[in-house]
């Protein structure tokens, strides 16, 4: 898998061909292939927006259900990179392209938020950010729409986003590090270090979920306020690259195995 997301008790996921897939989260069934990369197009990165999965998709989106996968036919100007949602749009950057993007699900055309070059999202309330992975910035853009507001500078490479409702969460790839940036006063504290290719963070509660390469491969469990070092919690997922969470798991997607892996969060160790 190349991207996955749980909806209510549906695991969906694309995969490295552009098919999208689903199945029940508890396993009871097989895995279902819902498209493929000619009909309608390639699935790239899946968000959830509502109840409702998307995929970035050739200058487009795709609606991802159970009956179907569904064209939006919206003609961007370019390949969508990132993504984010939430329960009324979908938000995207593009290919070689400045302008943050808001798409509305429910139809009309797509509207401009704001300009952030190589701009990396994440989505918290009505509230989304955008770090710059060229000019090591972060920004806070009103999704209603608005002038945007800088958070931070100086981010070493950012090439992932979280947030809650007291900070913002990024992981740099030139110094292996996630950091936490207040959003009263601003401070800016690195809470891990030594994580290598951690490009999804998963806000759930009080920690963040995400991956990490090297020499010790596996899921990563942070702790938001940094009061502990971050905790490896698998050995056998050599090439982990997307997460998602519910209420009672975790699962990770192996990119080289083909495979994903359900953790309990009960069953996991203490933090």
């Amino acid at each position: 898998p190349t991207s996955i997301v749980i909806v209510d008790d549906t695991l969906v996921w694309s995969d490295s061909l552009g098919a999208t897939w689903m199945m029940p989260s508890d396993g009871s069934k097989p895995a279902a292939q819902l498209s493929d990369a000619q009909r309608p197009n390639f699935a790239f990165h899946l968000v959830v927006a509502g109840d409702t999965v998307f995929a970035t998709s050739r200058k487009d989106l795709l609606r991802v259900q159970s009956d179907g996968v569904h064209a939006m036919n919206l003609r961007l100007k370019e390949l969508p990179e990132e993504s984010a949602a939430d329960a009324s749009a979908v938000y995207i950057t593009m290919f070689k392209r400045s302008e943050v993007m808001r798409i509305p699900i429910s139809g009309g055309a797509p509207t401009k938020l704001a300009d952030v070059p190589r701009g990396v999202l994440g989505i918290h309330g009505g509230t989304l950010y955008a770090a710059s992975y060229s000019a090591g910035t972060l920004v806070a853009i009103p999704t209603a729409g608005g002038p945007a507001k800088q958070l931070a500078s100086n981010l070493p490479r950012p090439t992932a986003v979280a947030a809650d409702d007291s900070a913002v969460y990024v992981y740099c790839e030139r110094d292996k590090a996630i950091r936490r940036i207040d959003l009263a006063g601003g401070a800016v504290t690195i809470i891990a270090r030594d994580l290598e290719n951690s490009d999804d963070l998963v806000s759930d509660g009080p920690y963040l979920w995400t991956i990490t390469w090297g020499a010790q491969p596996g899921l990563v469990r942070v702790m938001k306020d940094g009061s502990r070092p971050a905790q490896r919690l698998t050995a056998d997922i050599k090439t982990p690259n997307k997460v998602t969470v519910d209420a009672h798991a975790v699962y990770v997607s192996s990119r080289e195995h083909s495979r994903i892996v359900k953790l309990v969060k009960s069953a996991l160790p203490a933090p």
